[in-house]
């Protein structure tokens, strides 16, 4: 079945195990990898979708990333490498029914073929009798069950209408949507003569009432048949809904190990061929593999060999970095090597990581008052890796756990993921303001009320609560102010600009105090240069002043700066979509915790704010 999608949405939002609603009412869920490693297989050389970021693999415990391939056509004999590769998907939900007349059939998971009514004769209400090309196709019911452990199936519809008597297989269900738009409206009846509402189907538990329970059942994986039995209690929901789904994607910014006056042609051969120049030999460097590759690509041998050297022990410091983060589960600690390349602006304009900063005096008062250092990202790389997903509730278990519901085989040691490019601005907040800020009594006050809402959050999901770091909450909230005020000076659209936070949610002497609000493309040329030239002297200061000043005032206020706590969940004070949420995918927590108040203050009291003395 030819239908299309980008390749960056197979990473996010629409990864392995999530449906896909296509034109025509078809209903597709994605492949786990065991089918994606039999489609690579079709390819002549896989290489070519290969994505190596070592740093990433180590954390992820995998051996490479493969990008998603593209679908080729290979038409008069032209030469075109690896076509006619797809990703493979299945038909879910089952469930579909007859808009017009109701008729419902549970089809199976491979069929890829649209289905037309096949006209039953009902003994009451509308029939479909005319002929069969002009029957209506068979589009999938809207309801399906999930549970916390991420598996998903379909509404037991038969369990639901026979609740009081039973019924075999010479029972044909019928779907009747009424004239209101609430579950109660919609009937499912019985040509023996059972039927029921679906009034109170989404309710807590109420699929227990008829001893269903989770079969643990995973459609991308082939498993309908209940073969795990995980017995966990089901949640109704509707397939569009956005609880069904949360992919969980690890990132990482490329980290240069070269030295800048490198030659890029050496440092081209060393990325592209890493896998067999940097198989050691007794523990050190095979000379003989290297000086087959600097003859064959005319390089100095003893450049090739010390570069090869030098990130072989740069591997290992990585090794015993990871494993400590391994242990410790802290995505802080993996981002702290990104953050001091960043500062020491490593790098150069020959590699994918160049930054520069200017000096913070060269700036106006709004900027030498709060920031410590401005630094420019000319160019940067980014791998994001698809590591699982979970219903329900985002983000509850630790990523490597996710990885058990993506494949079949345990052998299978890739992840999906992509390379983007792009180019973005540093914030390095200045120490000592802060320390004087999180000081202040109502500061502190102002947490409180944060911090109650996500402790019962916490309690809600039986994880542990943590007390806020309000510079967290503060660097998270400038950030998304920023994101969307650079949209309309450096003409980026604000889905396109994301946040990368260099921030301790909840320890308050972590180091790490910054944000880089960055463009990311998954076109190879990266990006178009106008988010960089938004942060020279003379325009970033007017794009913050600006940016705060929209944050002083909200459409919605004054319930908007009064709120005791907004967006699902509550884990919001002083945010909404009027002010400072932004596109989904530009944050980095789901547009949670989040407060304007802590940039400027309140109309009472502006002593909240970090910046109320700068501008």
């Amino acid at each position: 079945m030819k239908k299309t999608i980008r390749r960056s949405q197979l990473i996010s939002p629409w990864g392995v195990g999530q449906m896909i609603n296509f034109p025509h009412d078809l209903s597709l869920m994605v492949c786990g990898l065991d089918a994606w490693d039999k489609e690579f297989e079709k390819a002549v050389d896989k290489t070519e979708f290969e994505i190596r970021e070592p740093r990433l693999e180590k954390r992820l415990q995998v051996e490479k990333f493969y990008t998603p391939p593209d679908f080729r056509k290979s038409e008069n004999r032209s030469r075109v490498s690896n076509p006619g590769l797809r990703i493979p998907c299945v038909r879910f939900p089952l469930w579909h029914y007859c808009p017009r007349c109701g008729w419902m059939i549970k089809r199976k998971l491979y069929n890829d073929a649209q289905e037309r009514c096949p006209g039953y004769q009902f003994a009451t209400g509308y029939s479909c009798k005319h002929d069969e090309k002009k029957r209506s196709f068979l589009i999938p019911v809207r309801f399906i069950c999930v549970c916390e452990d991420g598996h998903i199936e379909d509404f037991p519809f038969m369990e639901w209408v026979h609740t009081e008597k039973e019924w075999n297989n010479t029972c044909q269900l019928r779907y009747l949507p009424g004239k209101n738009s609430s579950l109660s409206g919609i009937e499912i009846t019985c040509t023996c003569g059972a039927s029921r509402t679906l009034s109170g189907a989404t309710q807590k538990g109420v699929l227990d009432s008829i001893s269903k329970t989770c079969e643990g059942n995973r459609p991308w994986l082939g498993e309908t048949k209940g073969t795990l039995g995980c017995g966990k209690s089901l949640t109704v929901v509707q397939k569009g809904a956005s609880n069904v789904y949360f992919p969980i994607i690890a990132s990482s910014i490329y980290l240069p190990s070269w030295e800048k006056q490198l030659n890029p042609k050496v440092i081209k051969l060393v990325e592209q061929n890493w896998g067999l120049l940097g198989s050691p030999v007794d523990d050190q460097p095979n000379q003989d593999i290297i000086r087959y590759f600097a003859n064959w690509k005319r390089v100095d041998f003893q450049e090739l060999l010390q570069v090869v050297s030098d990130r072989m022990q740069q591997e290992k410091t990585v090794d015993n970095t990871i494993s400590t983060i391994e242990q410790e589960e802290n995505e802080e600690e993996y981002r702290r090597p990104e953050y001091e390349a960043i500062l020491n602006e490593k790098g150069g304009d020959n590699q994918d990581f160049y930054v520069k900063s200017f000096p913070v005096s060269s700036y106006k008062k709004v900027v030498t008052e709060s920031f410590q250092r401005i630094v420019l990202a000319h160019k940067i790389r980014e791998t994001r890796v698809f590591t699982g997903f979970s219903r329900l509730v985002p983000g509850d278990i630790q990523l490597l756990d996710k990885k058990r519901n993506l494949s079949l085989n345990p052998d299978i040691s890739w992840l999906p993921a992509i390379v983007v490019r792009g180019e973005g601005i540093f914030f390095e907040f200045r120490e000592d303001r802060l320390q004087d800020w999180i000081k202040r009594p109502s500061v502190k006050k102002r947490i409180m009320l944060l911090e109650k809402n996500w402790e019962r959050l916490m309690i809600s999901r039986n994880q542990e609560p943590f007390k806020f770091n309000p510079i967290f909450i503060l660097i998270h909230t400038f950030a998304h102010s920023i994101i969307n005020q650079l949209s309309y000076d450096c003409g980026y659209g604000s889905s396109s600009l994301r946040e990368r936070l260099y921030c301790s949610k909840s320890n308050l002497h972590d180091k790490m105090k910054g944000v880089l609000i960055y463009t990311a493309s998954g076109d190879t040329e990266g990006s178009m240069g106008g988010l960089v030239r938004q942060g020279n002297p003379m325009r970033l200061e007017e794009t913050i002043q600006s940016a705060l000043t929209n944050a002083t005032w909200c459409s919605s206020d004054p319930i908007c700066i009064h709120s005791n706590g907004q967006g699902p969940n509550s884990v919001n004070l002083a945010a909404c979509h009027n002010c400072v949420l932004v596109p989904e995918t530009s944050c980095e927590h789901g547009n949670a915790m989040l407060d304007r108040a802590l940039l400027l203050g309140t109309p009472e009291d502006s002593s909240i704010g970090y910046f109320s003395l700068s501008c």
